[in-house]
């Protein structure tokens, strides 16, 4: 059962005046529902400026990164740039290796194998950087609990910079310089920056140092959207500013690989976060997922519109295959639940030999969703077991899983996703301990809830509403797309099922009449009496372009029938 609840409660509220624009009450009601409490704040959440930026010099050893970058490049020393094989590694590294380049260091750059290695600061990229008389390694989306690796390089010789944006443990690695704005006592305001996001904040440090023009930086923002958004950080601060603007970068890069990224999925205009998280990114994290993540890097790097083109086709024929390698392994999950009865269990754990360990976690992540259960999904070797796992909101897996860490080789991830590995005979252990310790949450936990911001009746969708509901992208984590609950509403016209499992209607309440479209829910054209059917129903406000005028369509998140 999904239950719906209010964000907030409503409160009164007056009008704004914005630059000599009126922002309409339903939208003010919004943003102090989310917290934004001062005209000051509305006005900075609607006029997002490159000049809020915080002052990269407040991150804890930043300085210190910079110093030793400039001794590499005035000493002539090589540089390693340590990455991740997902789309925030991959982007990260790719921005940090093309400014180094400019600057004239000589610079390499080192992808660990998902499949061979694992994620994290690899021993193996740390050897062939002392074999290639790399003096400095610089990681980016990974280090912060690489303490082993990192007193292993620091000994060799190597300095170790650590760019990392993942929760650090309670000992630090002993590196040369470790920024990320989560380690403690760290002033930086803003905690919630992408591995991307903290690499930018670097350079950024290291442009003003050198006294580069800003601008040369910013056009560097369409790497930065990518990571983040696909990363799923939450879209609010600093991070909001950055992907709004970093999303205007991408349409006019400079960069081939954007270009041809573009050209291969047929993308044109105004991008959204939408087209980062469920089109761009899927392609770039899907070679990673099955082979080796070094081509989508080189996306990024090459200047050949040639070589751009036949990566971006690549990668959409990886991601052809993982759609298949996931759709195949998401029905054998259903099965097993299903022949298992782990439905009744509050933490979903499973593992199959045949399951592919780059496509578990995409796989865990719509079980979670389907069952709002947290769920962790094992690829089943000899001896081993690979898993990920994902998480419901109030439940830190990463938390979870430190209470069963005696049964773990190893994990580590953020409050909703992380990465585990154990020996396979603990398999059982794992569910026991873990499916113990979510005995002491709450059962509304585990209860799937939908969230609205305000109730909105039909006549209040104004051109003015519309005009300003544009301004909340970019949407995502923590800056959702606003929600409405609508009551008594009419159906109206004539249902019908549109594409495999779309209803398409049309709502009418206080002579407001408004096309009306609920995904994945044509089985509720069976409900459904024309004239005579009213809903409660929760919705977002959208303008569909399609036939070459604006219109304003609802799009249905839940409904249920009143009469």
């Amino acid at each position: 059962m999904t239950e719906w609840f209010a964000r907030g409660t409503k409160t009164e509220v007056a009008e704004i005046e914005i630059r000599g624009k009126k922002i309409p009450l339903p939208i003010v009601q919004i943003l102090r529902n989310r917290g934004y409490d001062t005209t000051e704040r509305i006005e900075q959440y609607f006029t997002p400026s490159l000049s809020y930026l915080h002052d990269p010099f407040s991150i804890t050893d930043i300085e210190k990164a910079i110093d030793r970058i400039l001794k590499a490049l005035h000493d002539r020393e090589k540089i390693s740039v340590h990455g991740d094989y997902d789309t925030d590694g991959i982007t990260g590294t790719a921005l940090v290796v093309n400014n180094l380049k400019k600057l004239g260091i000589d610079v390499e750059y080192y992808i660990p194998h998902r499949l061979i290695e694992g994620y994290g600061l690899s021993m193996s990229g740390i050897e062939r950087a002392i074999k290639n008389k790399c003096t400095v390694i610089i990681t980016v989306d990974c280090g912060i609990t690489a303490a082993r690796e990192i007193t292993y390089a620091q000994k060799r010789g190597v300095d170790v910079i650590v760019c990392d944006h993942h929760q650090p443990k309670a000992t630090l690695p002993e590196g040369f310089a470790l920024v990320n704005p989560k380690i403690p006592g760290c002033s930086y305001p803003f905690k919630e920056l992408a591995g991307v996001g903290v690499a930018f904040k670097m350079l950024q440090a290291l442009c003003e140092k050198l006294k580069i023009p800003r601008e040369e930086m910013y056009k560097e923002l369409d790497l930065v959207a990518l990571g983040s958004v696909v990363d799923i950080v939450p879209l609010i601060g600093e991070n909001r500013i950055l992907v709004k603007y970093g999303l205007k970068k991408i349409t006019q890069s400079e960069k081939v690989g954007f270009q041809a990224l573009l050209e291969e999925t047929g993308l044109k205009g105004v991008l959204t976060s939408y087209h980062l998280g469920f089109i761009i990114g899927p392609r770039i994290n899907a070679c990673g997922r099955l082979r080796d993540a070094k081509e989508a890097l080189e996306l990024f790097l090459t200047e050949d519109k040639t070589e751009a083109a036949k990566l971006a086709r690549a990668l959409s024929d990886d991601n052809a295959v993982r759609r298949e390698i996931e759709e195949t392994m998401y029905l054998e999950a259903k099965l097993l639940i299903e022949k298992t009865g782990s439905d009744k269990d509050r933490v979903i754990v499973l593992g199959k030999e045949t399951w592919h360990e780059g496509v578990v976690g995409i796989v865990a992540s719509r079980i979670s969703r389907d069952y709002y259960k947290p769920t962790v999904l094992f690829a089943l070797k000899k001896d081993t077991a690979k898993g990920s796992a994902r998480s419901i909101e109030g439940f830190n897996i990463v938390e979870a899983f430190d209470a069963c860490d005696e049964v773990l080789t190893e994990y580590g991830g953020h409050s909703q996703a992380a990465g585990l590995e154990m020996r396979r005979e603990q398999l059982s252990e794992l569910q026991r301990r873990i499916n113990e310790y979510a005995e002491k949450f709450d059962d509304t936990t585990f209860t799937k809830k939908n969230i609205y911001d305000i109730k909105l009746n039909l006549d209040e969708i104004t051109n003015e509403v519309v005009y300003f509901l544009k301004f909340f992208e970019p949407t995502g984590t923590a800056n959702p797309t606003p929600v409405f609950l609508g009551q008594n509403f009419e159906v109206v016209g004539v249902p019908r099922v549109v594409g495999n499992s779309h209803l398409k209607f049309s709502l009418r309440h206080n002579n407001k009449v408004f096309d009306a479209i609920a995904f994945g829910q044509a089985e509720n054209i069976l409900d459904i009496e024309v004239g005579k059917t009213r809903i409660d129903c929760l919705y977002s406000v959208s303008e569909d372009s399609f036939t070459g005028k604006k219109k304003v369509v609802l799009k249905v998140r839940d409904m249920k029938k009143v009469s």
